[in-house]
């Protein structure tokens, strides 16, 4: 079969290989981390959004915590999709839907949003980073609290090291190579996957499609600088995953604010 090169939308055809890319990653840590955040600064909270869910990974393993009422979104088809799928296997209750975070729509108020693994570096201008605070305090009941978080230029400086190049194969269907890249004058870090898609039964490469991921590294100064422009007040600033306050060395900051 001929091998069609196609371009596709960020998390488009990546979200069929989603899991497997991410699988090192510990969503138990991380969803205890953010549990604790809202325990800490909003021990009475019930309704839950997460903004740019992915495959919904968080979000199930919130509900699995506490008796949270999740709903749960992200902006493609294709990651609400699996994600979808995923809740009916496990005879979840979130509620995945697809939106854009820059224009919400949403039917309902929430008491906690919150929104991880650095999908605020994919905002490439403080317009929209303005935005998307805008649209979150539309839909936050009073006294809700907005928990986000980025990575910073010694992330991307460290991360490239490990991440240049990587080639896996996904069980008999898909096999995947991603290289880095960090401009570190313009503060940016491109991820390029190329996926390939491999015929049942020849297991030869019969489609392959290209996905571009174009984030920009922000540091805590500009954040905060940022948020004092909205209607936000920052009740913290932690290190990592760790209730301990952000620093110049930290890789990943999460904000919380009210």
């Amino acid at each position: 079969m001929t091998d069609n090169k196609q371009i596709k939308p960020t998390y488009s055809v990546l979200a069929d290989i989603y899991d497997d890319v991410m699988i090192g990653v510990d969503y138990e840590t991380w969803t205890d981390y953010i549990d604790e955040i809202i325990y800490q600064y909003h021990p009475d909270a019930v309704s839950v959004l997460e903004l740019a869910c992915g495959t919904g990974t968080m979000a199930l393993s919130l509900e699995e915590l506490a008796a949270y009422d999740i709903t749960a979104t992200d902006g493609s088809e294709e990651m609400i999709r699996v994600a979808n799928q995923k809740a009916e296997s496990a005879r979840s209750d979130v509620k995945f839907l697809t939106r854009n975070f820059l224009d919400l729509k949403m039917d309902q108020m929430f008491d906690v949003v919150f929104m991880v693994f650095d999908s605020l570096n994919y905002l490439h201008s403080e317009e929209d980073i303005l935005k998307l605070h805008d649209e979150v305090k539309k839909v936050l009941n009073p006294g809700g609290i907005f928990i986000y978080d980025f990575t910073t230029p010694r992330n991307s400086r460290i991360a490239i090291k490990h991440l240049n190049n990587e080639s896996k194969r996904v069980n008999n269907l898909y096999r995947y190579h991603r290289k880095s890249s960090y401009n570190a004058k313009k503060r940016e870090h491109t991820n390029r996957f190329k996926i390939e898609k491999l015929g049942k039964e020849s297991g030869n490469v019969a489609e392959t499609f290209h996905e571009k991921h174009l984030q920009k590294i922000y540091t805590l100064p500009e954040i905060e600088n940022i948020v004092k422009k909205t209607e936000f007040s920052i009740l913290n600033a932690f290190d990592g995953f760790a209730l301990e306050p952000a620093h110049e060395k930290s890789l990943r900051i999460t904000m919380v604010l009210q």
